[in-house]
């Protein structure tokens, strides 16, 4: 992959920043669009029909979404409750809510409620309406009644859950369940940490209390999951087939497959799920709030005009699997001024780590043309890892060296860097 901006400069770097305030709203707000990053002193208000985009904002009370609105909010805090009745959708991503999360529906093929890496300090209640629950922690219980379908991936529940009615099947692989566990009424697949063909799912289930499976009439698999109390089993059509991995403190009603085992003993038991690595990404950023360096006035000596100046530090942050290596590359146009133009050549530089755990390696010193060679009008190695390297964020830097002709023209010179991230 590579990754290629370019960024203006005077007397070598790049254009200024600015700082943007953002508001805080001290009442009630309605949102239709996307309301950002702001801070709302009330109730989030999302109307019928309306989108509301949320993006690391903070609601210092409940959010209401109403028939028809659908809201997108991703790492937003909320110190209340969000309430959804009827609502086209809503997803949270990254999201902390600290009190319930309420989504219900009076058309069951119609709405959902999608979250990923939410953190909830009381309960998860949802009707008629699609569920997915991944990768996130909510203290108090998960209630269904009457979903389309419900998924439960890598979460934790700090009380029960219960699921009753999902037309369109049930699976639940790597939840750790404090309290007792329920599907009921299902006539879609219930997979309980299986797959459908009855394997064991690659995440394991761990439940503190009960499991009770009843009422269900469709492929009903059991796999890898522990119960630390009875696994209660009624009126299931056909009967529940059980796959590799299956712990119980106690076994009632019918089954097939293999039996149960007993859980681990002791006085007690500690669970986690570790999920597969991400994908990770390259990334790189200035570091700072100006990207302006400026080299000042040139000094006149003996043959040249010199300056000399700092790179604003640009910070490379590598998460990807394996650890592949990088390169860091900068390239700098010629410098102009009043239609006048002066080669890049004549910029060298000498290239530094401020920081490195990330494992970078700083690029070669590279001389002013002045001196020999092409300076910094062709690409030059600003930094680098190889392969296998330590897994974190570096921050990179260079000292620039100018020398100009004296017959340079007088004026004000601007160039363009353009730096590309390789891999």
């Amino acid at each position: 992959m590579n990754r290629i901006t370019k960024l203006t400069t005077v007397g070598l770097l790049v254009i200024g920043g600015s700082v943007v305030a953002v508001p805080a709203y001290a009442a009630d707000l309605t949102c239709t669009d996307d309301l950002g990053s702001q801070t709302v002193s009330g109730n989030l208000i999302v109307p019928g029909g309306a989108d509301c985009i949320l993006g690391g904002a903070t609601v210092e009370g409940d959010i209401v979404v109403e028939a028809g609105g659908w809201l997108d909010a991703t790492s937003v805090t909320v110190t209340g409750d969000v309430v959804a009745t009827d609502a086209y959708g809503v997803s949270l991503d990254g999201t902390s809510v600290a009190g319930d999360v309420s989504a219900y529906s009076a058309d069951t093929t119609v709405g959902f409620l999608y979250v990923n890496d939410l953190k909830v300090g009381g309960s998860v209640e949802a009707g008629g309406i699609d569920v997915e629950v991944v990768d996130s922690a909510i203290a108090g219980s998960l209630l269904t009644q009457q979903a389309t379908y419900v998924d439960v991936v890598r979460t934790s529940v700090g009380a029960d859950v219960s699921i009753d009615g999902s037309d369109w099947g049930v699976s639940m692989t790597g939840a750790v369940v404090k309290g007792d566990v329920t599907v009921s009424g299902s006539s879609r697949d219930v997979l309980i940490g299986a797959t459908a063909d009855g394997g064991s799912d690659a995440f394991a289930n761990s439940i503190g209390g009960g499991l009770s499976l009843s009422g269900n009439t469709a492929n009903l698999r059991v796999a890898n999951t522990t119960v630390y109390g009875a696994l209660a089993l009624d009126g299931n059509t056909p009967a529940a087939a059980f796959g590799a991995g299956v712990r119980a403190g106690s076994t009632t009603g019918d089954y097939t497959g293999e039996a149960p085992t007993a859980p681990p003993a002791g006085d007690q038991s500690i669970a986690v799920t570790v999920p597969g690595q991400g994908s990770g990404e390259l990334t790189w950023s200035i570091e700072g709030t100006s990207r302006l360096v400026d080299l000042g006035v040139a000094t006149e000596n003996l043959d040249h005009y010199a300056a000399a100046g700092e790179i604003v530090p640009i910070r490379v942050q590598d998460t990807r699997a394996g650890n592949p290596g990088w390169s860091l590359t900068a390239q700098v146009s010629n410098f102009a001024a009043d239609g006048q133009e002066v080669s890049s050549a004549y910029l060298g530089w000498t290239p530094e780590v401020l920081e490195t755990q990330g494992g970078a390696v700083a690029g070669a010193p590279v001389p002013s043309g002045f001196d020999s060679g092409q300076g910094l009008s062709v690409a030059r190695t600003l930094a680098q890892a190889n392969d296998g390297h330590e897994r974190g964020s570096s921050l990179v830097g260079a000292d620039l060296d100018l020398k100009l002709p004296l017959e340079t023209p007088r004026g004000t010179y601007t160039a363009t860097v353009t730096l590309t991230a390789l891999s």
